[in-house]
């Protein structure tokens, strides 16, 4: 059973994040694809349970060359030993118009 529930599109887009769960520590992947609700990372090997609660960071550039660095609370929606599947929780609003601003770009 899946509690996965889409409410925007989402976008095939490749990024770095660090996935961080206490249990195990910081994980680096590459983001697949991206929405508004959640993300699919490439993490290989790394096998997180179903329903963990962790931690994406992420970084940014705006239109002028900075960059911004993003925490999102997720929790684990599936997971297989190529990737694991986020659904995002209580983003704030700039994380919140960071994500769009991606997807709007991609």
């Amino acid at each position: 059973m899946t509690m996965e529930h889409r409410w925007s599109e989402r976008k095939p887009i490749e990024m770095e994040v660090a996935l961080f769960y206490a249990p195990v520590g910081t994980v680096v992947g590459k983001t697949r694809d991206i929405s508004l609700e959640g993300m699919y990372v490439h993490a290989d090997g790394v096998d997180l349970p179903l329903h963990a609660e962790l931690e994406v960071s992420f970084v940014t550039q705006n239109g002028t060359g900075s960059t911004q660095e993003h925490h999102l609370p997720a929790y684990v929606v599936h997971a297989n030993d190529k990737g694991i599947g986020l659904m995002l929780r209580h983003v704030d609003y700039s994380d919140f118009y960071a994500l769009r601003y991606m997807l709007s770009a991609a």
